[in-house]
């Protein structure tokens, strides 16, 4: 404990002169956001893309880079990407790749973002102040280890063609070097569990941990539903943990994996670099909490903090992921991307503070397309954006296709609120159906026809070589069919309201919308998000996924229930 304590003080002063630089940094956003241009331009001048770009060379402002630098998206990069993939050098920028980030949308496809020295340094210029700011504001979370949460990597990492590492193992791997061996040991979960080839022997390992760890203080995740998934896990194989916790052992209950990863490393072999001593004590504790509820202030007494997602679709899983956590406070977490960090979570914030300091921001509005974009410290309280970000990792201009409005100001920068995508729109002919419009349509019409929203409850489209395709509503409930029913006649009126779904329907172009009942739909979307190439921890649940296919996937999860 006294070390945790120690350590937790020297992580805290290793962020400070970083934090400050952010605080002052605060009052200044032009200042800061033009020397993040500078550096951008530095990083980026003399290679394959700039060299492409006529008087590249010459630009200093930043209207002159507006001027000089189209706008990118993750196709215009894409070859680009490839030539770094195969080994070519200076092509985004003239620093050497350090590995790929593979990023899954949320149509299930990967991108690979290309990850350099200078771009984590702008990924620390955020994590620094925000770390200082959760141990400093709360001194609780000084009192004992954390958990962050880490995503099986499995059979994803490897190496691109090239011999470029693809993927890290951990969080910590986003701080300096010399961090990251103090990170270590005050995280609850050693990282060697990223080793682990699939979600649930990854979780039953974790919570191994997590019982074993009385003194915890912080639990953060990224998606709400990830911990539902977690205590959830917890009260099914809560037993058989009691049972390895007493003896010092191990045993997920999953079957091990025939086939071994790239490195050749199988489930017991990366437990047998892990330590499982016995803990009767923590073992009592766990079965008693299991008969009493599975209340998480029982188990972690000291448990001060929950960081999670709590803006956009996320806000519908907060209220399930809390019910065993009454009484411990929830902190949202800013807009962070594989491609760069947008904001972060201060205490006294109004909402997420733009990372000034990181990267050079520019914001698009969406009332008005063929505007130039605004910069960071001409945006306007109450408007709604859309982010582009240019970064030390060689992306100019880059459009990552967030929403995010302006809630107010921290000093003179920006507090900034995720809405969710621009550019979630499904459009199977013609009907361009925006994930905003279905998530409004379910907040209005569920609690109605169901007395409240389910804890799932997702659109889809289907498509059927026997009639036209039409959009599936997928909804965890116990009510009667006819409910169900009801729910996908209201949503297809709603959705009608809408020139060209309505005019996709009169021609007959578009099926209604039909229900379909699903029993553990977090836990069984998760699943396919995984096989469709995303990393648990980067999953977020969503009202519209564009994907089809997921009525014979949840027909089939339930068909596989004992």
């Amino acid at each position: 404990m006294l070390t945790s304590r120690r350590l937790l003080s020297v992580l805290m002063a290793a962020q400070a002169p970083s934090a400050l630089l952010f605080r002052r940094a605060l009052t200044r956003p032009e200042h800061a956001q033009s020397e993040c241009l500078s550096r951008v331009l530095r990083a980026t001048r003399d290679t394959v893309q700039t060299n492409r770009l006529s008087g590249f060379s010459r630009v200093r402002t930043a209207r002159e880079f507006q001027d000089a630098v189209p706008m990118s998206t993750p196709d215009t990069v894409h070859a680009d990407i490839e030539s770094l993939k195969s080994g070519v050098p200076s092509v985004l920028t003239r620093e050497p790749v350090a590995r790929f980030e593979p990023s899954g949308g949320s149509s299930g496809a990967s991108k690979y973002i290309p990850v350099t020295r200078g771009l984590l340094d702008e990924f620390h210029r955020a994590l620094a102040p925000m770390l200082f700011d959760l141990l400093s504001s709360r001194p609780a979370l000084r009192e004992g280890p954390s958990y962050w949460s880490i995503s099986p990597i499995g059979r994803k990492q490897g190496r691109t063609a090239g011999g470029i590492p693809v993927g890290s193992v951990e969080d910590s791997a986003y701080f300096p070097s010399f961090l990251q061996p103090v990170l270590a040991r005050v995280f609850a979960v050693p990282g060697t569990v990223a080793h682990l080839p699939d979600v649930e022997t990854c979780r039953y390992v974790t919570l191994w941990f997590l019982v074993a760890c009385e003194e915890l203080a912080l639990l953060s995740v990224w998606n709400p539903s990830f911990l539902t998934l977690l205590m959830d896990a917890l009260e099914r194989h809560g037993e058989r943990l009691a049972e390895d916790l007493e003896r010092g052992v191990c045993r997920p209950p999953v079957d091990p994996h025939p086939d071994p990863l790239p490195e050749g490393e199988g489930i017991g072999t990366v437990l047998s670099r892990m330590r499982f001593g016995p803990r009767p004590e923590r073992a009592a504790v766990l079965r008693e909490v299991l008969r009493s509820g599975l209340q998480a202030r029982l188990l972690w007494p000291r448990l001060a903090l929950l960081s999670m997602w709590t803006d956009a679709q996320a806000a519908h899983s907060v209220e399930p992921a809390c019910r065993r956590f009454q009484g411990i406070e929830v902190q949202g977490k800013g807009l962070l991307a594989t491609e760069g960090v947008v904001s972060l979570p201060l205490f006294g914030a109004p909402a997420p503070v733009l990372a000034v300091r990181s990267h050079f921001f520019e914001f698009l509005d969406p009332e008005h397309p063929d505007a130039r974009p605004r910069l960071a410290h001409e945006l306007e309280q109450g408007r709604t954006y859309s982010v582009l970000l240019s970064t030390s990792g060689g992306l100019l201009r880059y459009q990552l296709g967030d929403l995010v409005r302006v809630e107010g100001f921290h000093h003179a920068t920006p507090c900034l609120r995720f809405l969710g995508r621009a550019d979630s729109v499904c459009d199977l002919v013609g009907e361009k159906l925006a994930a905003t419009r279905v998530s409004t349509v379910l907040d209005a019409t569920l609690p109605t026809v169901l007395g409240r929203r389910p804890p799932f409850a997702m659109v889809a489209p289907e498509w059927n070589p026997q009639a036209p395709p039409a959009y599936r509503l997928f909804l965890e409930t116990d009510l009667p069919d006819v409910h169900l029913e009801e729910a996908a006649r209201a949503i297809e009126r709603a959705l009608c309201e809408g020139y060209h779904y309505r005019y996709a329907r009169e021609l007959g172009q578009l099926g209604p919308v039909s229900a379909l009942r699903v029993t553990e739909g977090a836990r069984h979307y998760e699943a396919r998000c995984i096989a469709l190439g995303q990393r648990a921890g980067d999953i977020k649940p969503t009202d519209l996924h564009r994907q089809a296919g997921w009525s014979a996937w949840f027909s089939q999860q339930g068909a596989m229930r004992p």
